[in-house]
């Protein structure tokens, strides 16, 4: 993550704040090759990225799939579990 607390507080508080098991929803923001960011409903924005929230490819379906965009689009509203955060 870019920076840290106290160059980014809101965001550094935001991920603090959130506990492990936690359900959250949000908006898909950008679809990678390695993921999808989700900007989250009470989040704040990310510095870099677009949305704090990101799933992997692996958390993201239990089912077998050959492109993201066979799971979620830009724009779709999502509800997620919480896992971590990693700095």
């Amino acid at each position: 993550m870019m920076g840290g607390p106290s160059e980014n507080p809101e965001l550094w508080a935001f991920l603090e704040s959130l506990h492990c098991g936690e359900f959250l929803s949000g908006t898909v923001t950008a679809i990678e090759r390695f993921g999808v960011f989700v900007a989250l409903d009470d989040g704040p924005d990310h510095p870099v990225f677009p949305g704090v929230g990101f799933i992997s490819f692996a958390e993201l379906s239990w089912r077998r799939f050959e492109e993201a965009s066979d799971v979620v689009q830009v724009g779709q509203r999502v509800s997620c579990e919480f896992l971590q955060f990693d700095t």
